[in-house]
């Protein structure tokens, strides 16, 4: 039994995380090394110390009551910031209450874990998220002045010269507003709101690619696919992933093929072009990733940020003609993610 134990004691010396067992009153009873090496005190000048001694003024009162919590709903998590021999520390505490056969409280164990640089990157990662939070006003901004500039342009040429032209290049104007405002909601909430319906996928996506300059590419004409989906979002994200087969697609001259077709977890959409290697397909989604010098890296983004508001997931992996085939899974629980 000493050899167990003494095997266990060696164990927890090599654990990175502080190991930590109080009594009833709150008094330091046992630790591992790695206390010792974080504060720079012997096994005498730890004896006994209280949980608060060890960190902050302006988190001790966080500390104490975590430790009210444990007495009285069993246990507890709690950050904490401290001083160490490796500079300024942010540690989550976990506290469980331990109790005897008769249910008399014991003290409590627990363990100190270093979440400094998970702490630091979601403050960048936020920080991140509020610049682009800013950017998609600030464009939204400079973007809807011209808009109504060339708006009102279009009423008078409408008014003295009806056309087509200017009936199509109206309802660009309105294509191009709707989108800036889809891009504020997303920057804004993350997704974007859904309105749906039983829409035809194929009849959504043949609109879609009468959008897409598609530059001598051809969409073979896909089968009635009937899903429930906002019909002006599905516009969207078609429109973008012909764009992306349309503009990285393409192998020297060769003019790219898409395809539209069902699935038995819902809808993909493939090209024969030049595809995705394995290693860029990580992080083709995020917002601001491209391929080519001179994309926007948002296409893919709006993209998933569309699937993902249906409760759809999207993945990209090879074509069975060599391009890229972009897959839905349209009873995916994305709620997590």
């Amino acid at each position: 039994m000493e050899d167990r134990c003494r095997v266990l004691m060696e164990a927890l010396d090599t654990l990175d995380d502080v190991f930590y067992v109080y009594d009833a009153d709150g008094q330091l009873l046992y630790w591992n090394a790695r206390l010792n090496e974080l504060f720079d005190k012997t096994d005498a000048e730890l004896e006994g110390m209280a949980p608060t001694e060890f960190f902050v003024a302006a988190d001790r009162p966080d500390v104490e009551a975590a430790l009210a919590d444990i007495f009285e709903s069993g246990w507890t998590i709690v950050e904490a910031r401290a001083e160490t021999t490796e500079g300024p520390v942010t540690f989550e505490l976990s506290g469980q209450l331990i109790t005897d056969e008769d249910g008399t409280v014991l003290g409590f164990s627990g363990t100190g874990r270093d979440v400094t640089e998970r702490l630091e990157r979601e403050w960048h990662l936020e920080r991140q998220n509020d610049r682009l939070t800013e950017f998609a006003d600030l464009l939204a901004h400079d973007l809807r002045t011209p808009l109504a500039v060339a708006s009102g342009h279009l009423e008078l040429a409408a008014e003295a010269s009806p056309s087509e032209h200017v009936e199509a290049a109206k309802a660009g104007l309105d294509r191009l507003e709707a989108i800036i405002e889809d891009i504020r909601t997303a920057t804004r909430e993350g997704t974007l709101a859904t309105d749906e319906v039983t829409v035809d996928l194929a009849a959504v996506a043949q609109a879609a690619w009468s959008h897409v300059e598609t530059d001598g590419a051809v969409l073979e004409p896909p089968a009635p696919i009937l899903v429930d989906a906002d019909e002006e979002r599905l516009l969207r994200l078609f429109e973008n992933v012909f764009a992306n087969a349309v503009t990285h697609g393409p192998v020297s001259d060769e003019r790219v093929t898409v395809r539209v077709e069902a699935t038995a977890e819902g809808f993909a959409v493939e090209d024969d072009g030049r595809g995705i290697d394995p290693e860029d397909r990580e992080w083709v989604f995020d917002p601001g990733a491209s391929l080519v010098a001179d994309g926007t890296g948002f296409g893919l983004y709006i993209v998933r940020a569309i699937a993902e508001a249906h409760g759809w997931a999207v993945s990209v992996t090879d074509g069975e003609r060599g391009g890229a085939r972009f897959e839905f899974d349209l009873d995916a629980d994305t709620t997590g993610q």
